[in-house]
């Protein structure tokens, strides 16, 4: 027998058992949605659930079942709304861009959603038939920001060079006037300039008859506005600080 026969075999009978007891490298590989630092699986907000984060196609879960997701698009972040099953979602696309979307059933109107300015949104919600108008903020490419979370009449919505301004009912009464019953509405302006992170609430309330005023830009620091009886007042940002 040729001296490296004995060898020979041997080596064979090692690689043939380590064949058999190890198992393929496949199998070992990584799962298709891996959690490392940037990706932690799962994301708990209140009764949702966001799976897998930061990847395209994933999903919001509602109590483990799934109720929204999104071809090609990734779902960075959601903000409940007060009726439990609504909720206000962040998704990104695979080119970057950031979208502002609503998830209603479709027991529920459907709702509107426009973009007013980079990264601030204009939204009517009608859930359970109450109006919700809504404002919202993208803040630091990942967070959802109700600008004025106590109120849902945010309205009036204009854009001027520096900013954005908007208002909301404060309150609502009924006067004597002429032997009649007249509304009086008292709507509160709010300013939220492209170069400041806070929003500026306007000590400046406007008495109107009815629940909405046109608003309107004159130059970058002053602004008019026009009340129910035609009536036409100007007023100057600086005044505000």
């Amino acid at each position: 027998m040729c001296p490296w026969a004995a060898p020979r075999l041997l080596l064979r009978s090692i690689l043939l058992l380590t064949t058999a007891v190890l198992p393929p490298v496949w199998a070992l590989a990584s799962p298709e949605f891996p959690s490392d630092a940037q990706h932690r699986g799962i994301i708990a907000v209140g009764p949702y659930q966001i799976f897998p984060e930061n990847r395209p196609g994933n999903a919001v879960y509602l109590n483990n079942r799934m109720v929204v997701s999104l071809k090609e698009q990734t779902i960075i972040s959601i903000k409940p709304l007060p009726v439990e099953g609504r909720f206000v979602y962040l998704s990104r696309n695979v080119f970057g861009n950031l979208n502002l979307g609503i998830y209603l059933p479709a027991t529920d109107p459907v709702p509107r959603v426009r973009k007013i300015a980079e990264g601030v949104f204009y939204t009517v919600i009608v859930m359970e038939e109450i109006v919700y108008k809504k404002i919202y903020r993208i803040v630091q490419d990942d967070t959802i920001e109700d600008l004025l979370p106590r109120s849902k009449t945010a309205d009036g919505v204009t854009v001027g060079e520096t900013g954005v301004l908007f208002y909301h009912v404060s309150s609502a009464n009924t006067v004597e006037q002429d032997g009649r019953t007249i509304y009086q509405f008292s709507l509160r302006l709010h300013l939220l300039l492209f170069n400041e992170e806070r929003l500026r609430n306007l000590d400046y309330p406007i008495v109107n008859t009815l629940p909405r005023v046109k608003l309107s830009w004159k130059d970058d620091t002053s602004v008019e506005y026009q009340l129910a009886d035609g009536t036409v007042e100007a007023l100057s940002l600086a005044q505000f600080q």
